[in-house]
């Protein structure tokens, strides 16, 4: 018995001997309590020790912000990694020299630390992540710059998210500003991206670049004062996908898309498109070839030699829930919506305060001039002016289908205040526009061009010859007794022009082209209503507030 014993105990012991250990994490310190610890010597021994089985590197140089130059890029490639600068840390790249490598499999994490002044011959002047997860939260690249692409950052076929971060003044000579998204999936949140440029006269997205197969998500971000020829903030190539959620786009600048230029499939929800300037198309976007849904979302004081507030040449725009206002074409058409190519749908939105300001330039609200359809659908189109035609709407287009519009106080230099009609209307150029249960005032003569089609129950107080439908009212002479341009209720702010009691305008439209809900989301009663917003409606004055902006 007792040998039995004997031999399960050398076993047993083989057993333990043979069996893998488990390695754990190697956590290191830079620094010893004073500042001249602190030293690259000393961050490459923690970076190793750290490296080996995974581990966290913290920094004890004393109680105020230390600068730790670095002469040569640090690679981070045999385990993952934590860097905790607490907050007083800032790595300070040498000429020529990124700070970090991130390689394949490995996890590599920066928190509460600034890196500043990178500056690689190659892509990424900070960081270059290949295959990698990446997570930077708290953190400052500053003043990072690529003689190729990313200016901070350069992300391939990895995960990068970045929470609570400043990505400013970065710079790259052809592609992303501050970060090159060259096919992984990046997540930002609560974070700001300033002052970013790239520097070629060809080159795109001052502060990010999606490349094709790059999947970006953006929560409540500032984007503010980027600059690239094209797409100053943002540029979504094809075949990549961008979500921007409570995003502000504020002051970009550039040459077409100010404040994003897309030609993949981008959604923008809650979010705020202000103050972008161009010199070409689209002060606040210019979609080339791409797909666009834009939901809960204004774009406001952008200009553009075309398409002030937002230029599409294709594939499909679709907008619910918007404001378009107080955008300027400064050299052609289109000072609110330039639409020259694929579908445009707006539905339950405020077109107000745009202009064309050239001598000739058409369509201060919407230009109309592409091979697919245009549909406003409970649209308010306002106080918009063209210096040509077209003070609202100039049309030379296929098919415009206008449903539940309100058109008023529109003016132009030339003809139609509110609408000019110019669409040749041959068998290669069929289109015409189609409108219903519609508004039209604010002039004399509303109406200029050629005719376009009534699909009846619309009225108009001036002269709209075009509105010959037996239920039509045309050029009516009584008080149409609608309210002033203002906020009239509804989960997301636009103003609109309410019927007042006693308006001609109120159960007198067809209920069969209405929609259930209005602009404002109220419901339809009774006969519904002629135009966007409907009387005797009860809705909740509620308003939702898009994004606190970040200012650090």
């Amino acid at each position: 018995m007792k040998q039995v014993v004997g031999w399960l105990l050398v076993v047993g012991c083989l057993v333990f001997a043979l069996a893998p250990r488990a390695v754990h994490a190697a956590n290191a310190v830079v620094g010893n309590g004073t500042p001249a610890s602190c030293t690259e010597a000393a961050f490459d021994a923690a970076l190793a020790t750290a490296s080996n089985g995974g581990g966290v590197i913290t920094f004890n140089c004393g109680p105020n912000t230390v600068t730790i130059p670095f002469t040569i890029a640090k690679t981070v490639l045999l385990g993952n990694v934590t860097i905790d600068g607490g907050g007083r840390i800032v790595l300070k790249a040498g000429n020529n020299e990124r700070h970090f490598f991130a390689g394949s499999g490995v996890t590599f994490r920066l928190k509460n630390i600034t890196l500043r002044e990178g500056n690689s011959l190659v892509s990424g002047g900070a960081l270059e992540t290949s295959d990698a997860t990446v997570i930077l939260d708290n953190v400052q690249l500053l003043n990072n710059a690529s003689a190729v692409t990313g200016g901070a950052i350069y992300c391939y076929d990895g995960v990068l998210t970045i929470s609570g971060s400043v990505l400013q003044g970065n710079t790259s000579a052809e592609r992303g500003g501050a970060i090159y998204n060259d096919g992984c999936t990046v997540t930002i949140a609560n974070s700001t991206l300033r002052s970013n440029r790239t520097l070629n006269s060809i080159s795109q997205g001052g502060a990010i670049f999606n490349q094709t197969a790059g999947k970006l998500t953006v929560n409540q971000t500032l984007f503010q004062d980027n600059q690239s020829p094209d797409g100053g903030g943002l540029f979504v190539a094809s075949n990549s996908t961008a979500a921007l959620t409570g995003a502000t786009l504020l002051a970009n600048r550039g040459g077409y898309g100010g404040g994003l230029e897309n030609s993949g499939v981008v959604t923008i929800t809650h979010s705020l498109l202000d103050g972008n300037t161009v010199t070409g198309s689209g002060g606040g976007l210019w979609n080339i070839d791409g797909s666009v849904v834009m939901k809960q979302t204004t774009v406001r004081n952008n200009r553009a030699y075309e398409g002030g507030g937002v230029n599409s040449y294709g594939n499909a725009v679709e907008m619910t829930n918007v404001n378009i206002t107080d955008n300027i074409a400064t050299g052609s058409h289109g000072g609110g919506i330039y639409h020259g190519g694929g579908t445009l749908f707006v539905a339950n939105a405020t077109i107000s305060g745009n202009r064309a300001n050239d001598a000739a330039g058409n369509g201060g609200g919407v230009y109309h001039n592409s091979n697919d359809n245009l549909t406003l659908t409970n649209v308010t189109l306002v106080n918009n002016w063209a210096g040509g035609f077209g003070g609202g709407l100039y049309h030379y287009a296929r098919y415009a289908i206008l449903t539940n519009v309100t058109i008023t106080d529109n003016d132009a230099g030339l003809a139609g205040a509110a609408i000019y009609e110019d669409s040749p209307m041959t068998p290669g150029s069929p289109g015409v526009i189609q409108i219903a249960n519609s508004v039209i005032a604010g002039s004399a003569n509303n109406c200029d061009g050629g005719l376009f089609q009534s699909l009846g129950h619309n009225i108009s107080r001036g002269a709209c010859s075009s509105l010959d439908h037996p239920t039509d009212r045309e050029n009516y002479s009584g008080n149409l007794l609608l309210g002033p341009l203002a906020y009239n209720g509804g989960a997301f702010a636009m103003n609109t022009r309410l019927p007042q009691a006693g308006s001609p305008l109120i159960n007198a439209a067809n209920a069969a082209f209405c929609t259930p809900l209005d602009q404002r989301g109220a419901a339809r009663v009774g006969v519904c209503d002629i135009g966007a917003v409907e009387y005797g409606s009860s809705l909740r004055r509620e308003v939702y507030l898009p994004l606190l902006q970040r200012t650090r």
